[in-house]
């Protein structure tokens, strides 16, 4: 439920303490029909007043505060038009009085894209923004307590073959629905991808079986962690379905778990699984995976490992490579049938200038870290007294290799024991790095079942691929929405908050595309800081 009460209904109110009588002044507005006190100033005694009048002081301000109007209440906004609000509400009736359940995944869905943090700052939060005078509830409702409460109500279902039971589950088909009923997502492309997230639950919590220990994408392999995947519209990046599994599932076990979860929701929305064209890297793509995929009768784009396409494609020169049209400014490429897993499918080599400069950067600088670390290596195993063992040596130097793509077959390096020390030397392969420019950076190779598309067509569709990976950066970095640091260590909670953090990135996208309109190029970053420099100023 939501209240819009501006302007603002002020009036001037006494009350009467002992002998006195203290006057206020208050904003009202109607609350389900009804007028309701919903901000009240305090001004004084009688005589405090008369000598304010005396004194004629009255354009002077008795007061002033500032609340958090732009972010907030565009999410709000957002959430009514684009049909989020009433699916929670539908999902979740409200109670006879107070915040529902829909208030406070709305409100903790709102707080971790403005000012990401653990429930214990919500209240504080909430009365400096818009919310409180539109909701009309007091701060007080809205403590860590009440939160866990409220999510306790939500029945959360562990087995997956009872997700028919799952009120997340449910909300998600709601959404789609109302969506697609509101054209705010195409049948043509949906992007996938998979992710993980540390967390910080207690190697000791035998009750949680979600977060477990598995490779970390960002490099905390110390600690539990929970793995998602991710549906989105590769057209408008609207969130379409996602999956919270164990973190020590592997990308190539949870695609047909998800895929399963993908048809289900296609063919409830009837929508024919025939006009719809799934993308997904190659961490994903794997024989099994592909047969399964030809099973459910989804068209498919796939990113294909290096060593799986055909050689003659892999090294064809880039002059020889048609150029793309300028929807596709600086790409060449080329498809051509080839067999694959068995079976014949269209391959495309696809080559970007730009890609091939950000990987020429990465490269090189690794390279240069690398090459100092070796030098510092070698000097140091030259020193008397050094007790350095092979084994440590080797690890140390596999794992700078290791850091970054190609260094491997970049650095040549040879370990000799002599007199009982050892002496290490390394070298550039100049040739190595000749091969690296001319044949392989900025190229991607792409496989799909759409064998009618032209190469530019494929380029295309794969490119709402990189819809996922900024949704992924956005969350990793905090920069849309702090997926963490998640204060959450059930598994019924860890679903609740991937639920309101992917229904933020849509409403997120959905005011991207309202403001697209009227700021064409308009970045999300750009928009939440814009966003954010809107303000209320309350003056009295």
């Amino acid at each position: 439920m939501f209240y819009y009460v501006l302007p603002y209904m002020a009036s001037l109110i006494s009350k009467k303490k002992g002998n006195k009588l203290y006057y206020y002044v208050v904003e009202s507005a109607r609350v389900d029909g009804k007028p309701r006190i919903v901000q009240q100033t305090y001004l004084g005694t009688a005589d405090r007043l008369a000598d304010l009048l005396k004194e004629r002081a009255a354009p002077i301000p008795v007061s002033a505060t500032t609340r958090e109007f732009g972010l907030p209440g565009a999410l709000c906004l957002a959430a009514q038009h684009s049909g989020v609000w009433d699916v929670l509400e539908s999902t979740w009736p409200p109670p006879r009085s107070g915040p529902s359940t829909a208030h406070y995944l709305l409100l903790a869905l709102i707080h971790r894209i403005c000012q990401p943090g653990p429930k214990t700052e919500v209240a504080d939060w909430y009365r400096s923004t818009i919310l409180q005078p539109l909701w009309a509830f007091p701060p007080e409702r809205f403590r860590s307590q009440d939160f866990w409460d409220a999510f306790d109500r939500i029945q959360v279902e562990d087995n997956e073959r009872e997700a028919t039971n799952d009120e997340l589950e449910q909300a998600q088909m709601r959404l789609l629905a109302v969506w697609k009923q509101k054209q705010l997502v195409s049948r043509r492309l949906l992007a996938y991808d998979t992710t993980n997230f540390y967390t910080w639950t207690a190697s000791t919590n035998q009750r949680n079986r979600l977060a477990q220990r598995g490779h970390n994408k960002q490099g905390r392999h110390n600690l539990r962690q929970v793995g998602l995947s991710y549906v989105l519209d590769g057209e408008n990046g609207i969130s379409l379905c996602h999956h919270v599994y164990a973190g020590n599932v592997a990308d190539t076990e949870e695609l047909p778990k998800a895929l399963e979860r993908i048809v289900k929701m296609l063919d409830h929305n009837q929508i024919e699984r025939s006009t719809v064209t799934l993308v997904f890297d190659k961490g994903t793509a794997a024989l099994d995976n592909t047969l399964l995929l030809k099973e459910s009768g989804v068209g498919w784009i796939s990113a294909l490992p290096w060593n799986q396409a055909p050689t003659e494609l892999r090294e064809r020169e880039v002059e020889k490579l048609p150029l793309c049209s300028s929807d596709q400014p600086g790409v060449h490429a080329v498809a051509e049938r080839a067999i694959v897993h068995g079976q014949e499918y269209l391959c495309v080599l696809k080559y970007s200038s730009s890609f091939a400069s950000e990987q020429l950067h990465s490269v090189t600088t690794s390279l240069t870290k690398v090459l100092q670390s070796l030098r510092r290596l070698s000097m140091d195993l030259a020193k008397p007294g050094c007790r350095s063992k092979e084994a440590q040596i080797r690890n140390k130097i596999q794992r700078w290799l290791s850091s970054s793509q190609f260094l491997g077959d970049l650095i040549q390096w040879k370990l000799d024991s002599e007199n009982g020390r050892w002496h290490l030397q390394f070298d550039f392969n100049h040739a190595a790095f000749q091969k690296l420019l001319t044949h392989r950076l900025g190229r991607t190779l792409l496989l799909t079942d759409r064998m009618d598309w032209t190469a530019e067509q494929v380029v295309s569709g794969y490119s709402g691929q990189q819809q996922v990976e900024q949704v992924f950066r956005g969350l990793k970095d905090g920069d849309w929405l702090g997926w963490g640091p998640m204060y959450h260590w059930t598994d019924s909670k860890i679903h609740i908050h991937a639920f309101y953090c992917m229904l933020g990135i849509s409403l997120l996208k959905y005011i991207h595309k309202q403001a697209q309109a009227a700021w064409p190029g308009l970045s999300i970053e750009q928009l939440l800081d814009e966003l954010r420099q809107i303000q209320q100023f309350v003056l009295l």
